[in-house]
């Protein structure tokens, strides 16, 4: 049997201001959310629940909000809290795999895609995966750690954190012929009590800094309320894309 520390989780998403429509997806242990929440959801999970996910669609491409339901949808499926960073890349790989294989079937999405970025909490380690610009966060006591590391053209980074340009180097599809994915998987020990992951998409960090995010975990102790904050901070500078945020601490025991 699988037991974990027990984690409270905040989730929030969004479409912003500005699209249409909203193209990302989370998971939340095996529920997913998707479309557009009226305020935060609040979560406790321990054992098997414990896999955090944030998938975004791609802009501009088609059927966005559909390849990122879809990857989540075969991740909650494939990822549990006993996935190991091979199990989480070959994982990443055979959806990778499963979305082109749609796209054949169904021309019509010829071009969908999405980032994706997770977290696997498990009793002594935290197992992390993201593919594209989707961010995953470690806030301690003293520092904001970006956990994931862009898969962005070089230079593409200003110094506060935030995006100088749109362009990723990879992505779960995204392109009219099959491209092989490299997730990128890491394990770290299992963050402290008290200490706080952040996963998102760019929809925030395009337009939040890093020293902004920092400021506001580190000085909000209610979960609820930070990632109502850190969403609110994207709204006032434009809301121009999808929000999707995703905040974790884990709990004492």
């Amino acid at each position: 049997m699988c037991t974990t520390p027990t984690w409270h989780v905040s989730a929030f998403t969004h479409r912003g201001r500005v699209r249409g429509s909203n193209e990302d997806t989370i998971a939340i242990g095996g529920q997913i959310l998707s479309g557009d929440l009226p305020a935060p959801l609040e979560f406790h999970l321990s054992s098997r629940a414990s896999v955090l996910m944030v998938a975004d669609g791609l802009g501009g491409h088609n059927a966005g909000a559909l390849a990122s339901r879809f990857v989540i949808e075969q991740l909650v499926k494939l990822i549990d809290c006993t996935a190991t960073a091979f199990d989480c890349a070959k994982a990443i790989t055979e959806t990778n795999q499963k979305l082109f294989d749609l796209m054949q079937q169904q021309p019509d999405l010829a071009g969908m895609g999405s980032t994706l970025v997770g977290a696997v909490l498990q009793q002594t380690e935290l197992v992390s995966f993201h593919v594209g610009d989707s961010r995953l966060y470690l806030q301690t006591p003293l520092h904001l750690i970006q956990l994931s590391q862009d898969d962005v053209p070089e230079g593409n980074i200003d110094p506060q954190g935030r995006r100088t340009t749109h362009g990723i180097t990879q992505a779960l599809g995204g392109s009219l012929g099959f491209i092989a994915v490299e997730p990128n998987v890491t394990t770290d020990p299992l963050p402290a009590p008290d200490e706080t992951l952040l996963l998102c998409s760019d929809g925030l960090t395009d337009l939040v800094s890093d020293d902004a995010i920092r400021r506001v975990l580190a000085g909000t102790a209610d979960l609820s309320l930070a990632t109502r904050r850190l969403a609110a901070l994207a709204f006032r500078r434009g809301g121009h894309d999808n929000i999707s945020v995703v905040v974790a601490r884990r709990e004492r025991a």
